[in-house]
């Protein structure tokens, strides 16, 4: 019996009968289609499928890891500098002044032109025609401005410089056009302000805008790129004092860089005031005088021998610090950089000469000391010491003192008040007869290095020259162990005992000596800054004295060096200084520095006050001013005179 719900058909004869399946029932049954056996169809190779699957699969993934993994870290700062900004806020730098509170740098407002590189138009063609107007609107360079725009992270948002210290006139043009140069702002800055460069600008220094030779792992994420830094002088010493910490003003903005909305700013905190040991209004009076003489090139130091405060430290040509504060032009550092007195040379700390006679209290103080003479002993200065030659007695040389005829009977007080060449030739290395014996070269060496020379003394400004202590080993090696050129004659070490020859100092060596004698042996290091003081006025950093030299020699010889500069003043070559209103005492001094003219000679004068209770050390060179009790000591003086005027209220 057939199965009623089963239909059986004979489309084709030649096929078996066989019944269908219920769902196939629904074809109609005279549709001319065959019957489907599904064993008979042609499966797709798997195979292939599952390579094509797996290479789709492979890719997808190698996209994925190289937008999340390799460059996630960029487009999510891309994402976030598309909503939120942060712009940096430069800190204004410490005030600094003098001892008594007088501003000697400040800070004024000024404008410079930089480059927001992601705001940039990404169109190179587009960004060439902004550039072009640009430089053509404000009289800019277009050259400098492709060079600086060449190496920038384009996807970055920090601002880089353009242009330094744009004007009035041209920051405000590029306001009210602000918006035809995409990418391109004026951003208000605070910049250095040098109320008296000139007298000061070798001192103080100046700052410039920062480099990555200036950064260190310490204060790499202190500046931003279009931050100052201080570059010379105090400036640079005592950066971490002055330059505070940048703030940061908060913005948000679309994707094309437009404003959006402000949302706050980190407010920037000051550097902290910088107190200086200098006295302004001593300082002036220095460069006031020395820029009356003939000579360009001068020098004037003032110490506290009780301290090592420096005073005064003053160089001179001068030059104005204020045209690096917005951005030196080309022309103008060509213009320092080629002038023939180097007006950005520091004299006082790096300037080496020979001493003349001032080094004569160095020599004094060593011969009293190794008891190659005392207080009483006499040696005639008959203007003339004949040295016959070791090895042919027939030549003879002549060294001469500084008056014809000579100074008579000299000891060691008159001979430092007369500044006899003779006595200190003797002193050095004796008499040429041998009756009489010297320190010599080596001993007198010793003690110059006791007094400091030969070393830096430690001045907290860059540049502090060492100078130079000649001695027989020295000399050999500088002329490269040539027996002949390299060997110590008795002539050298008489050069030395007068501070002429092979010695070498710097107007603040020889302040510092004289302060040494001053202060009866004791010595300290020069320091031109006092204190730094936060905004509330508290005191966060003070300088201590420091002692440089002591144990020299007895306070009795110290003594007796005193008194002959003291006579120096009531009786010697510095008369003139007998008429101030405090008590002084001093050593002249002139050393000749062209071997083939000998009337060139420089200028020195040292001196301190008063002479009872010393607070005061000058110092002051002329290079190539002549004589020094005739140019160095009047200026001195004058700086004296000052001081018994104005801090010690004496007319």
């Amino acid at each position: 019996m057939q199965n009623p719900f089963e239909i059986y058909t004979s489309l084709n004869a030649d096929n078996k009968k066989k019944p269908l399946d219920w769902e196939e029932s629904a074809v109609d049954a005279q549709s001319p289609v065959d019957d489907i056996h599904d064993a008979e169809r042609s499966a797709p190779n798997p195979r292939w499928l599952k390579l094509l699957l797996f290479a789709a699969l492979l890719l997808l993934g190698g996209r994925i890891f190289f937008l999340q993994i390799i460059q996630g870290a960029s487009f999510r700062q891309l994402a976030d500098n598309n909503q939120i900004r942060s712009q940096v806020v430069l800190a204004p730098r410490g005030l600094i002044t003098d001892s008594g509170g007088q501003v000697l740098v400040q800070n004024a407002a000024s404008f410079n032109l930089v480059a927001i590189p992601f705001d940039l138009p990404k169109n190179k063609d587009g960004l060439q025609q902004e550039v072009q107007n640009l430089a053509n609107n404000f009289l800019l360079d277009q050259k400098d401005i492709d060079k600086k725009l060449q190496s920038i992270d384009k996807n970055s948002v920090d601002p880089v410089e353009i242009e330094q210290g744009l004007t009035n006139e041209q920051s405000i043009l590029f306001q009210t056009i602000a918006g035809q140069f995409p990418g391109f702002k004026a951003q208000q800055i605070p910049i250095r302000q040098y109320l008296d460069p000139n007298a000061f600008a070798g001192v103080l220094g100046f700052t410039g805008l920062v480099s990555p030779g200036d950064l260190t792992d310490q204060n790499k994420g202190l500046y931003a790129t279009v931050d100052f830094i201080g570059k010379s002088g105090i400036e640079s010493s005592y950066e971490k004092y002055l330059h505070g910490t940048n703030g940061a003003d908060i913005i948000e903005v679309d994707a094309t860089g437009k404003f959006l909305n402000d949302l706050g700013e980190n407010s920037p905190a000051p550097g902290n005031k910088l107190v200086l040991n200098l006295d302004k209004g001593l300082q002036d009076r220095l460069y006031q005088d020395l820029s009356t003489i003939k000579s360009p090139k001068a020098a004037a130091v003032a110490l506290d021998p009780r301290t090592g405060a420096v005073l005064a430290l003053v160089s001179l040509p001068g030059f104005d610090n204020n045209l690096f504060a917005g951005g030196i032009s080309q022309q103008d550092y060509q213009k320092l950089i080629s002038d023939p007195n180097l007006p950005m040379f520091n004299r006082a700390v790096a300037g080496q000469y020979p001493p003349g006679s001032t080094s004569k209290l160095m020599s004094a103080t060593a011969g009293l000391s190794e008891g190659v003479i005392n207080q009483n002993t006499i040696i005639v200065d008959n203007g003339d010491l004949v040295v016959p030659n070791q090895y042919d007695s027939t030549q003879k040389y002549d060294f001469r003192g500084w008056k014809p005829g000579g100074l008579g009977s000299m000891n060691v007080r008159s001979a430092i008040a007369m500044s006899s060449d003779i006595f200190f030739y003797e002193v050095a290395g004796g008499s040429p007869n041998g009756s009489f014996s010297g320190l010599g070269a080596n001993k007198l060496a010793e003690y110059f290095r006791k007094f400091g020379l030969g070393k830096v003394l430690g001045i907290d400004i860059p540049g502090e020259a060492t100078g130079l202590v000649p001695d027989p080993n020295w000399k050999m090696s500088y002329y490269k162990n040539d027996p002949l050129l390299g060997k110590w004659y008795l002539g050298d070490t008489y050069h030395m005992g007068i501070g002429q020859g092979f010695v070498l100092v710097t107007p603040l060596q020889v302040a510092e000596w004289t302060a040494i004698v001053a202060n009866g042996g004791v010595g300290y290091v020069p320091q031109i800054a006092q204190k730094s003081v936060d905004q509330n006025g508290q005191v966060v950093w003070q300088n201590q004295p420091k002692v440089l030299v002591s144990n020299i020699a007895s306070p009795d010889v110290f003594k007796i060096v005193q008194e002959g500069m003291r006579q120096t003043v009531t009786a010697g070559t510095a008369k003139p200084l007998n008429s101030l209103p405090i008590t002084s005492a001093g050593k002249t001094g002139t050393s000749q520095f062209d071997g083939s003219n000998p009337s060139l000679t420089h200028a020195w004068f040292t001196a301190y006050a008063p002479y009872e209770n010393p607070q005061i050390v000058i110092t002051v060179l002329v290079e190539a001013g002549g004589e020094g009790n005739a140019v160095a000591e009047p200026v001195v003086k004058d700086a004296l005179q000052w001081w018994a005027e104005n801090r010690y209220k004496k007319n």
